[in-house]
């Protein structure tokens, strides 16, 4: 059969390169990825092409931007004298926002890919042994003579906070010139994943990045200081999950009661968000949807209302995983609330038998035991 100028471009250009991409084809011949996949399987029709072993399937990952801690948590054994030495309990985790994503990400087996920024030390090399388990982080860069981000928690025997403590300096290097250097990666993505430890100018870009390419952005909130980094006109960001006492600080509102979450959730959806999350630790979340559609779930376990940690990260992977299987927008949110619910009762940042079959199972365990209680 006589080729077209078009097939034979891609049959010489896949001569010299058999494991050449699509997207790096199409950008060599000036086509797009479509195009060049019909080309492809016609060239496989008329037998220029073995069909069984030419390109693999191309997995778009999940890019997860901002923060990786070594974070500590303290639990008072009693009540703080100064002057004097306190007895506690610690907890030692591999943290950081994005990066807590990514891992609960690779744990219900999807492809994450983590971009942050780190010291060259000791603190990294953990973080990089136990992170390279769960995603890709080639794309993490270390800087000499700074320290990797570190995150220290004291709370009393309540599980209430006493305080916090962190040393996130770092992070001011994840500059607009920084992420336009991966707009070729970002391009990549299939969802974006950002948290509030990036500068308020850094997000924007990312924000009229995601705008251009359409490709769906959820940003994380990480604490309240830090909401002066989210940029005030938010359009284009398809989902902002944040905390209640977040929310007050940057809303200007009270965030406590179940209607007031409510009201706080719909007043964020006019900065510009297609769908908001908000949590109150364990004890209340509220989502609204773009059209304006409010779930509520309260807790009934009275006597677990205190500051969970690692649940806003569980969530939004549950809510990504949902987002993979084509789930409802409610079933997205079970299956991000599940995941949150079942973190917080491990006191760990993320749980460590999470996979996606463990997640099936509990989203099923889960929604005949709860299900009055979303509404």
């Amino acid at each position: 059969m006589i080729l077209n100028e078009k097939e034979k471009k891609i049959l010489d250009t896949i001569r010299k390169d058999p494991y050449i991409s699509q997207q790096t084809l199409a950008d060599q011949i000036g086509l797009s990825r479509s195009s060049i996949a019909n080309l492809i399987s016609g060239l496989v029709r008329k037998d220029y092409l073995v069909g069984k072993a030419y390109i693999l399937v191309e997995k778009k990952p999940v890019i997860c931007i901002g923060g990786t801690n070594i974070d500590r948590r303290y639990m008072l054994e009693d009540k703080i004298k100064a002057g004097e030495i306190s007895d506690v309990k610690e907890r030692f985790s591999y943290g950081g926002c994005a990066r807590n994503v990514a891992e609960n990400l690779g744990r219900l087996g999807i492809d994450p890919t983590l971009l942050s920024i780190v010291g060259n030390d000791a603190c990294w090399d953990q973080l990089k042994e136990h992170s390279a388990n769960f995603m890709d982080i080639s794309q993490v860069d270390t800087i000499e003579n700074e320290s990797t981000g570190v995150f220290v928690e004291v709370l009393d025997k309540n599980g209430d906070i006493e305080f916090s403590l962190s040393d996130m300096d770092i992070y001011k290097y994840m500059t607009p010139e920084w992420l336009t250097k991966r707009f070729s990666l970002l391009k990549e993505a299939e969802y974006l994943v950002a948290d509030l430890n990036l500068p308020k100018e850094t997000l924007e870009l990312l924000i009229s990045f995601k705008i251009k390419h359409k490709i769906p952005l959820i940003l994380l909130s990480v604490s309240v200081p830090k909401m002066k980094h989210l940029p005030s006109c938010l359009g284009g960001v398809d989902l902002l999950i944040v905390k209640n006492d977040e929310s007050q600080a940057f809303l200007n509102i009270p965030v406590n009661t179940k209607e007031e979450m409510k009201q706080a959730a719909l007043e964020w959806l006019t900065h510009g968000l297609k769908s908001v999350v908000i949590t109150k630790n364990d004890e209340m979340v509220t989502y609204v949807s773009e059209k304006k559609k409010v779930y509520q779930y309260m807790n009934p376990d009275d006597s677990s209302k205190n500051y969970s940690w690692g649940s806003n990260e569980a969530g939004c992977a549950g809510i990504i995983y949902g987002y993979k299987k084509r789930k409802t927008n409610k079933e997205r949110l079970f299956s991000g609330l599940i995941n949150a619910y079942y973190t917080s009762k491990t006191l760990k940042l993320i749980r460590p038998n999470l996979s996606d079959n463990q997640l099936e199972r509990d989203v099923k365990l889960f929604s005949a035991i709860e299900k009055d209680y979303l509404v």
